[in-house]
């Protein structure tokens, strides 16, 4: 009795409860995979796009009516939506994964947990979304909040990832304080104006000539104009960071704040160079395909920017 009494008061193996438990960099590993993926359907999902394989499964959830996989009687655009689909499964396998390592995670963090649960419910409604998008055969009223939805969940995985670093604590220059909160609130506005010019974008494309299919219905907008008005909103952006990364060394901010805003202005930079290229040359599928993959990766970096600003405050996401 007393040997057995001793055996149940004898603590557990740590190993045994350590490979149920993972470390915060085991997480974050799993966020940036996740991170990743989120960024590579979205990439994908602008080569269907470009090469008008936007219904080359012409049917949700099957790929064609009695199939779930494309047949050789469809041509090989059935071949690329039908991989777009299956990627899906790689991300939806990112988010559950990083999800029961958030879940498993001790001590247990509460906004590590929170953004786990947006990551994973956002994977399923975006799945819904793209079923919506091929029911109304690429109706661009559809596809225009489906990759809305692509950036918002960019930015929730991004959030994820940045919750599981290992955060020092902020030292801030006092002499710097009463410029902080102006800094605050022109990330703010670099943020939502960035989304601004991510719905514009939207316009653009539902306008243009890339509709994913030759039979896809266009939105009445003239293609020069709405052009015009996304190249403006574009600059201002610009204008926007570039303030926004002076006002930043000017408060002699965190290293995480001055790295995120300049990682900021080459993403824009980037992006503007090559939304200019492409529409003067005619809009070309490579150029377009890399400014579809370049929204992506402004989205998380703008992101960014907002959580290394806020980084240490009660409100902080």
């Amino acid at each position: 009795m007393a040997a057995s009494t001793a055996q149940s008061a004898a603590p557990k193996s740590p190993s045994a409860d350590a490979h149920w438990r993972p470390t915060l960099f085991a997480v974050r590993r799993l966020a940036l995979v996740a991170l990743i993926a989120n960024i590579g359907i979205v990439a994908t999902g602008g080569l269907v796009r470009l090469t008008n394989s936007g219904l080359g499964c012409p049917t949700w959830p099957r790929c064609e009516s009695g199939d779930f996989v494309p047949t050789k009687a469809l041509s090989w655009h059935g071949a690329i939506e039908f991989g777009n689909r299956m990627l899906t499964g790689v991300v939806l396998a990112a988010v559950v994964a990083v999800f029961i390592a958030a879940l498993r995670l001790r001590p247990a963090d509460p906004k590590i947990r929170y953004w786990a649960w947006v990551t994973l419910l956002g994977v399923p409604a975006q799945i819904v979304m793209g079923g919506l998008v091929t029911l109304t055969k690429l109706n661009p009223w559809v596809v225009a909040p489906h990759f809305l939805l692509s950036m918002m969940l960019i930015a929730a995985s991004m959030v994820l990832w940045w919750r599981t670093r290992e955060q020092p604590p902020v030292q801030l220059d006092t002499r710097s304080a009463p410029l902080m909160p102006l800094v605050r609130h022109m990330g703010t506005v670099v943020w939502a104006l960035t989304y601004v010019v991510f719905t514009v974008g939207t316009a653009v494309t539902g306008s243009g000539p890339h509709a994913g299919n030759a039979k896809a219905v266009r939105l009445p907008f003239r293609p020069a104009a709405v052009s015009q008005l996304h190249a403006d909103l574009v600059m201002l952006l610009v204008g926007f960071a570039v303030s926004l990364a002076v006002y930043v060394t000017a408060a002699r901010s965190s290293r995480a704040v001055t790295i995120t805003t300049r990682v900021l202005v080459g993403v824009l930079a980037f992006q503007a160079a090559v939304g200019f290229s492409q529409y003067f040359s005619g809009l070309p599928t490579g150029l377009v395909e890399l400014h579809v993959t370049g929204a992506a990766v402004l989205a998380a970096a703008v992101t960014a920017v907002v959580l290394a600003l806020h980084d240490g405050r009660p409100h902080a996401l």
